[in-house]
């Protein structure tokens, strides 16, 4: 059933066949549940303004469908977001329990930078990223390795910062720290901004994350960035 018709189609369901092929083997077992009608206003006021961030041509290549699901899981890991080769996959879940609106949209733009990444990953100096860790560290191998290991925290951390990671959670694998910078950014938390500026390690990583989207359209900016976390804290 179709949320949003346009720019990226939001639609619910509950088939197995939204999921790839491969995604349904026992070993991965995705799962998904169809949502409610009476969520689908709220979908709407979360993601309208969400995709109206990027530009229409830039969704349009790299995105197809966009699924927002009453449940989701995978690997044997309840999650409230994943993605595939096109498709951004949401769990629109109870407010009461962390599903607020914020949390779905830094959510969505997450898992869209994972594709973008994906797809543009020259524009990413990867290198570059990895200095800016401990010499000694390593990232943990995946998201899931993360929450079974349970070292998925979400908050951000002040005694990761110096290390220049935003939360424990960023330090799955590289994907998922470039996605923490990602999600804030487009989500307009302005936090960002102090934590940067007191410690040199965030910066750095939060300027490769800014070229990196300057590189996929030159409207993306810091001054962009820093306009819609201005906008997100107006009353």
């Amino acid at each position: 059933m179709t949320v949003i018709a346009a720019p990226i189609p939001v639609v619910t369901s509950d088939r197995s066949g939204i999921f790839p092929e491969s995604w349904l083997k026992p070993s991965i077992a995705a799962s998904g549940g169809a949502l409610p009608a009476a969520e689908f206003e709220r979908v709407q006021r979360i993601l309208v303004p969400a995709l109206a961030k990027y530009p229409e041509a830039l969704l349009k290549q790299h995105l197809k469908t966009i699924y927002v699901l009453s449940e989701l899981k995978y690997s044997g890991v309840i999650t409230s977001g994943t993605n595939s080769r096109n498709a951004v996959y949401l769990k629109i879940g109870d407010v009461n329990k962390g599903f607020t609106d914020a949390h779905n949209e830094a959510v969505f733009h997450a898992e869209l930078s994972s594709i973008l990444l994906r797809n543009q990953s020259k524009f990413l100096a990867e290198n570059a990223w990895k200095s800016v860790n401990p010499p000694d560290f390593k990232y943990l191998g995946s998201g899931v390795d993360a929450v079974k290991q349970k070292k998925a925290g979400l908050k951000l951390d002040e005694k990761l910062h110096e290390q220049g990671f935003l939360k424990e959670y960023a330090q799955s694998n590289l994907e998922n720290d470039f996605n923490a910078f990602a999600a804030m950014i487009f989500a307009g938390d302005g936090s960002i901004w102090p934590i940067a500026e007191k410690h040199a390690a965030i910066r750095k990583k939060l300027d490769l994350t800014i070229g990196f989207y300057h590189q996929l359209d030159p409207v993306f900016t810091e001054d962009y960035f820093r306009k819609l976390g201005a906008s997100s804290a107006a009353p």
